[in-house]
């Protein structure tokens, strides 16, 4: 997560009622909202699979994964595809959001740990509270 000291940067996602804020170095790109193919018995997260460089990509639904109540209808929804798992076997995922907000610094003095899940912390931002995902802990079975 938020390590050592000194600024990160983090794109500000917003999905549902939350805003979501993710490590910049683990977003490989930001589209318009991805088509995806649902898979028959999937987990709710799991939207489908969409084709991203002529792969398959499963594409995740992110107020699901933080557990966000539906919020106001996106204008532009978006596809975030982003590095996710450990380090050592890092996959490509999609997490579809309602909108990308924004990119800010984040001093890691202002985050608020929160525990070993999905979201590892918390902090105050002009644009309201965002929770910091932790995405080394994201595995997509």
């Amino acid at each position: 997560m938020v390590a050592g000291t000194g600024t990160r940067r983090f794109l500000l996602l917003a999905a549902g009622d939350r805003l979501a804020a993710v490590d910049a170095r683990q977003v490989r790109r930001i589209l318009r909202a991805l088509p995806t193919v649902p898979l028959p018995g999937a987990q709710p997260e799991l939207l489908g699979l969409a084709e991203y460089g002529g792969e398959p990509l499963p594409v995740l639904d992110l107020a699901q994964l933080i557990g966000a109540k539906p919020g106001p209808s996106p204008t532009f929804p978006v596809t975030v595809v982003v590095w996710v798992g450990p380090s050592s076997q890092p996959e490509l995922v999609g997490l579809a959001a309602d909108a990308a907000v924004d990119l800010v610094g984040i001093p890691q003095e202002h985050v608020v740990p929160m525990g070993e899940g999905l979201v590892a912390g918390e902090v105050a931002l002009p644009q309201g509270t965002a929770e910091i995902l932790d995405l080394s802990r994201l595995t997509v079975s």
